[in-house]
């Protein structure tokens, strides 16, 4: 499973919890290098990922934006919230046989 650095976490009105944007530089630490992934998302404190139940997960897509800065995350509020008030979170991604699973737990 690669990792980011801790990127600073910024919710927005206008997304919804099945999109997250972060710049190409920060995809390129996790192995992406196309502008866009259709992934499994889980947002907020998962202490073993391998115990978490399908439910859990949201279908969504993982944008590379070079809009977004470096070093930053950008997620619907509500999946903001999940993250308990943390102002930083890792992006964890693992890549699957079909989709790939992109775990946002706060740093």
């Amino acid at each position: 499973m690669s990792s980011t650095a801790p990127l600073t976490v910024l919710g927005d009105y206008a997304m919804d919890e099945k999109t997250v944007c972060i710049h190409p530089n920060d995809g390129f630490d996790l192995g992406l290098m196309t502008t866009e992934h259709v992934v499994r998302i889980y947002v907020g404190d998962a202490g073993d990922p391998t115990d978490l139940p399908d439910d859990a997960y949201v279908y969504g897509t993982v944008h590379l934006k070079n809009e977004v800065r470096n070093g930053h995350v950008e997620l619907g509020l509500k999946s903001a919230q999940r993250l308990g008030g943390a102002k930083r979170a890792v992006v964890h991604y693992e890549k699957g046989d079909r989709y790939g699973t992109l775990l946002i737990t706060p740093a």
